[in-house]
Parts: structure tokens; sequence; C-alpha cells
């Protein structure tokens, strides 16, 4: 029983240590060319061909009916897309540890679409969790508009990623087959990235082979081998000790941004990041808190 927690504790402390360390990979491509947008393009486009072949040899059926297919474009490019393109150009605006801690209110955001649009209860502590969140934000605030500009993107990416993390349970999709999903809400997102460059021209299609190579290394560690460790580990875990495991994801990615790419991350962001990550960790905690919906649909389905 101990063997298998520990396995549990494991697989998903990898998991996180992999969503973790994409970021600073991602300031990383920037360097070498890449845009935030090349980088939403190819993250989605490079895992299609790995996902056709792995459906291919499990013999899993492509064919989806129409209504679920556009459920899944539309949840697809309005949540993971759009998200995926504010969080990667945050970080040309602030470090990568402050746009990864900013994107986790998402939990919060999740708290306050099923309170206004499903009437679901907050609750004394849940509300307490939302200030304590909210509060750690005012820590990341500072002057210039440049780091304004990341800010907002960040909470936004947060804030359109809880819309994805409500649709997939809401709308049913999290049922369906996580090859399926995964794959058309990848094809989704790179066609709707090429429309998006037609008036735009922002997607750099020549990238060097080691920008472009960083790029599969991102896209397969998201897309499949993260979330493949998170399956692994709730095998052995509850959703709730996976959830706050899953925390450990703004922490790498705030160790990785001081390591790899120089970040400074000053007494006031460290304020702030504890108490952001309190009060996730309060509503991960929290019976039927929705942490816990998400790290179901999370399980399933890759994130940001």
């Amino acid at each position: 029983m101990k063997n298998a927690k520990a396995k549990g504790i494991l697989f998903t402390a990898l998991s996180a240590l992999l969503f973790g360390v994409t970021p600073a990979l991602a300031a990383l491509s920037y360097r070498m060319g890449s845009t935030p947008e090349t980088l939403t393009f190819y993250r989605n486009l490079l895992v299609l061909p790995v996902l056709a072949v792995i459906m291919g040899l499990r013999r899993i059926p492509f064919r989806v009916p129409w209504r679920i297919l556009g459920t899944i474009v539309l949840v697809g490019v309005l949540g993971r897309g759009i998200t995926t393109l504010m969080l990667y150009s945050s970080y040309t605006y602030i470090g990568v540890g402050t746009a990864t801690t900013l994107h986790f209110l998402f939990p919060v955001f999740v708290a306050l679409i099923c309170r206004v649009f499903y009437r679901e209860r907050i609750g004394g502590a849940r509300l307490a969790a939302l200030v304590l969140a909210c509060g750690g934000i005012v820590f990341f605030l500072e002057g210039g508009g440049h780091s304004l500009t990341g800010f907002f993107l960040a909470v936004a990416s947060g804030l359109t990623y809880a819309f994805y993390i409500v649709g997939m349970d809401k709308k049913g999709l999290k049922s369906l087959n996580t090859n399926v999903v995964s794959f058309y809400m990848a094809a989704a997102v790179a066609g709707a990235m090429l429309l998006y460059n037609l008036p735009t021209g922002k997607i750099v299609f020549a990238l060097p082979p080691a920008a472009l190579g960083l790029t599969f290394v991102i896209a397969l560690g998201t897309s499949l081998f993260a979330v493949a460790l998170l399956q692994m580990g709730l095998r052995y875990l509850d959703a709730t000790t996976a959830a706050i495991l899953s925390l450990l994801e703004p922490l790498f990615g705030s160790l990785c941004g001081i390591l790899w790419l120089g970040e400074a991350f000053t007494a006031a962001k460290i304020v702030g990041s504890v108490l952001i990550l309190a009060g996730v960790t309060l509503l991960a905690i929290l019976p039927g808190s929705p942490r816990k919906r998400e790290e179901k649909g999370k399980k399933m389905f890759p994130g940001a």
C-alpha cells in the first residue's frame, strides 16, 4: 500500500515537473526566433501525427458525431487555444514563474463561474480561499505598461482555462476518449492559429532546427508524457492528493525561471505565491471543490 502511494506521488510530481518546466523551455525558444503564436501553432500541429499513430495502434475510431465535434472545437479553441496563446504571450512581458503562478488562479475562477452560471454555493471556506488567492495577486502588481500587460495576460489565461475546465465538465466531454478529444482539439487550435496568422503574420514557419526541436519537446512533454504521468498517478492517489501535488507546477516553473533564465523572484512575489497557493490548496481539500472537478478533467485532457 505504501509502495503504491509512493508510486502515485512520484508519477504526479513528475507530471507537475514537466508542466512546470515547459514555460522556461518556451521562453528559451523565443530566444531562438520563435514567438507565442508560433509555439501555440506548432505545439498543437506537431502532436497530431503522434496522436494519430496512437489511435491507429489502439484501433480507436476517429469518427465523432458532428454535434459533439462542434463542442470539442468550440471548447478547444476558446478555452485551450486562447489560454495557451495568452499564457505564452505573458512570458514575453513577465517571468515564467510569475506568469505560471498567476495562471494558477484558474481554480478560483472555476468556483466563481460555477457560482454565477450554475448557482453552485461557495460557502465560507471557499470564500476565504478566494480572498487569499485574490489578495495574493496584489503582490504581483508592478509599475510599467509591460509588466501590467503580462500580468493581465497571465490572469486572463487562468480565466479562459477555467471556462475550458467548466466546459469539459458541463458539456460531458470528459466522458469521451482522451486521445480523440486531444486530437480534434489540437487540430482545431492549429487551424485557428493559421486563420489568426492571415491578418497578423506572427507565425514563424521557418524555425531554426533547435527551436523546432525544442517546440516538439514542449508538445510531447505537455500533451503526452505529463498527462500520461498524471493519469498513472491518479491510479494510486485520490483526486485531492493529486490536486495538491499538482501545485508543484508553479513552484517548478519559478525555479526554472530563476535557474535557467536568471529571473528575479522578489519578496513580494514570494508572499503573493504563498497566498495564491494557500487559497488554491484550500479549494483542493474542500469536499466537492472545483479543483477536484478540474483534476478529473485534467487527467483526461491536457491543459495549457
